[in-house]
């Protein structure tokens, strides 16, 4: 039922959003074709005065008394052109989105404001859920009151300090000792042996380390002399 009682709240939005929409167009058109009118029904010396009021032959040379039908034409599409032009502005401002005579929408209290981004038209933004919509609440239940805990036994500080705790708090200690830790199998399986094999650790001969001193003078020589004795290799 909820479905169904959302889009029956909005028709009349839709329609008054589609009325609106058409105001300045029309009024545009509706403008522009008085004044064209206006234009082709005037008197030939009536439109003639007007023209000459309005000081366009001083700035237009064929604009000059007596007018033709061409200057007549021309004025009847330039009058209804800018009459149009104005009309529709000014009633677009006025009634156009977001106009100044545009009815706003009913704000709900309580639903937030969410961006053009953000918003989706098949999940409008919603009140969040307050307590009151709830309903009332249910009475209190009669809770059976709960009695005390015992208070606690003070027993005196014994006369040796290092005595155990355990000796010192009868409790520490259970009357029945827990069952034993089972023991865990080991992860990895002990190696099987053949008869008369065994496992013998053998030391690994180290490598001399090599001395960190630089050699002498000496040696580097001796070790040419020993470099340049040796026979080419064919």
């Amino acid at each position: 039922m909820a479905a169904f009682s959302r889009p029956s709240l909005n028709l009349p939005d839709f329609a008054a959003s589609g009325l609106t929409r058409w105001i300045a167009p029309a009024g545009g058109a509706l403008a522009g074709l008085a004044v064209a009118a206006l234009f082709l029904l005037l008197p030939d010396t009536v439109l003639e005065d007007w023209v000459w009021r309005s000081g366009l032959p001083s700035l237009v040379a064929a604009a000059e008394p007596p007018l033709g039908t061409t200057a007549r034409a021309v004025l009847t599409l330039a009058g209804g052109g800018l009459a149009a032009a104005v009309v529709w502005s000014a009633l677009f401002l006025l009634f156009g989105p977001g106009g100044l005579l545009t009815p706003k929408a009913v704000a709900v209290e309580g639903v937030p404001v969410l961006r053009r981004a953000d918003a989706h038209p098949d999940a409008p933004a919603r009140r969040p859920l307050s307590a009151a919509d709830l309903g009332v609440p249910t009475p209190p239940e009669d809770v059976a009151p709960v009695a005390p805990p015992p208070p606690p036994v003070v027993q005196a500080i014994p006369v040796d300090l290092d005595l155990p705790l355990a000796a010192f708090h009868p409790g520490a200690l259970p009357d029945v000792p827990r069952e034993p830790v089972r023991p865990v199998a080991p992860l990895r399986p002990p190696v099987a042996l053949v008869e008369g094999e065994r496992i013998a650790t053998v030391q690994l001969p180290r490598s001399p380390a090599e001395s960190t001193t630089a050699p002498s003078i000496e040696a580097l020589l001796k070790r040419l002399e020993q470099s340049a004795r040796r026979p080419l290799r064919a």
